[in-house]
Formats: structure tokens, sequence, C-alpha cells
């Protein structure tokens, strides 16, 4: 479970680290939609960013489960003030965010009980939490978001020198988009495909990382934000390689 003790560390890192130095989806909810003041809303966000910081030690205690639930608590709810927030097809945001709410609750289901039935709950969070976000990114693709458009047209440049075309990208998108939906579908099945959990992992991390390859390192909050999308398949994989050592032996 190192793997996804780091990745939820990561995450509350990334978004203690978003709150504090340019805020993040429930301070506009709340001044902007509900009335509070500005000053209002950033001291909640600020008090839940040294929140969060305080819950990393716990993070990799046995008995976390707690903490866990608080923190995924946070994450909901960013991702509820992110459906207000967003202007672009916000009915995504909850699948698109899966993988960063689940991952404290599947790790809080593996510390909470040590049987198969607490592995059953954990591994099946996993299993819903990188499958939505990559169904509900595959989507954003398939519509082609302009965001995805300009991330490959600069990773294309910087990485390659390549001047790509947006007709290219678009296309190169929709391929992209119909990837993530299949691969998606398929990790919530109940099979255990290790090949796949691990180009999820592969792909997860690698989109996670775009944020700092097209905006800069100024963005590395989000980078850390997306960690669990590579790290929760990556942890799916450790899964599945010791049972299948297990029934081997």
């Amino acid at each position: 479970m190192l793997t996804l003790r780091v990745a939820v560390t990561a995450t509350c890192i990334g978004t203690a680290a978003r709150l504090l130095m340019y805020g993040g989806p429930v301070l506009s909810w709340l001044w902007m939609q509900h009335g509070w003041s500005e000053n209002a809303a950033v001291k909640l966000e600020y008090a839940a960013a040294f929140g969060l910081l305080a819950c990393i030690p716990f993070v990799f205690w046995r008995q976390a489960w707690p903490v866990l639930k608080l923190i995924a608590a946070w994450l909901l709810l960013s991702t509820f003030a992110s459906m207000f927030t967003e202007p672009w097809h916000p009915e995504l945001e909850p699948g698109a965010h899966a993988a960063r709410y689940l991952a404290p609750l599947a790790l809080a289901a593996f510390c909470a009980k040590d049987d198969e039935r607490g592995r059953k709950l954990g591994e099946w969070l996993l299993r819903v939490g990188v499958g939505a976000t990559f169904i509900a990114h595959g989507i954003e693709a398939l519509l082609t978001r302009a965001q995805f458009i300009d991330y490959l047209i600069g990773g294309a440049w910087k990485l390659l020198q390549i001047d790509l075309p947006e007709g290219a990208a678009r296309g190169i998108l929709l391929t992209i988009g119909v990837v993530d939906v299949l691969v998606g579908a398929g990790v919530m099945l109940p099979k255990r495909w290790r090949v796949l959990a691990l180009w999820l992992a592969f792909w997860g991390l690698l989109t996670a990382s775009v944020r700092v390859l097209y905006l800069g390192w100024g963005n590395w909050p989000e980078m850390l934000i997306r960690v669990t999308n590579g790290a929760v398949p990556l942890t799916l994989f450790f899964l599945w390689t010791k049972a299948k050592h297990a029934q081997a032996e």
C-alpha cells in the first residue's frame, strides 16, 4: 500500500499548495454563488490547506482510516464545488476526479479491515476510481476539449520540435478518447488484467506530468493533484501481482 499512501500524500500536498497559492473551486463556489465574503472563503480554504498538510503523517499510520475519510471528504467537496464553477461540461467533473477522492477511501478500507472483505472493497474502489476518471477524460477528448488540443500541440513542439497542425491534434485526441473510454471500462470488469493496469498507470502519470510540461514548473500543484490517476492503477497492478503469486504457491 506504500504506492497508494505516497499518492494520497502527493494529492494532499498538491491540493494544499493550490489552495494557498491561487485558490480552489470551493473559494469560487462560496464567494461567487453563495454570498460568502472573499475573506471568509479564503480563510476556509487556508484552514483546509493546513488541515490537509497536518493529515500527511497519519496517512502512513496503519489505523489511518479516520484521517483518510477526512481527506476524501474535502476532495469530494472540491469536486462538488467544481461542478458549479467549471464552465465546460461540469457534469463530467465527478468522474474526472474519481481517482482523486476514492483513493483515500480505498486506502481507508485496506486500513480499517485487514481481511478479505476489506481488500475487496478497497480494490473495487480503486477500480471504479480509475475507471471513471479515464472514461470521463475519454469523453472530454471525444468532445475535443480545447485545453487537450493545446497540450498535444505544445507537447509535440517542446518534446519533438514538431509543429503539429490542429487538425492532426484533433485526430490524435479522438483516438486517445476512444482508447481512454475502452480501458476505463475494461478496468471495471471483474478481471485482473495486469497489462491493462500498467498501461493505465503509464498514461495516468504521463498526462499528470503534462501540466508541468505545458505550463511550466509553477503548475506543479496540478501535477501532484493528478498523481492518483497513475498511482491507483499501479497499486492495482501490485495487488494483482501479489494475488497471482499467492495462488501459484
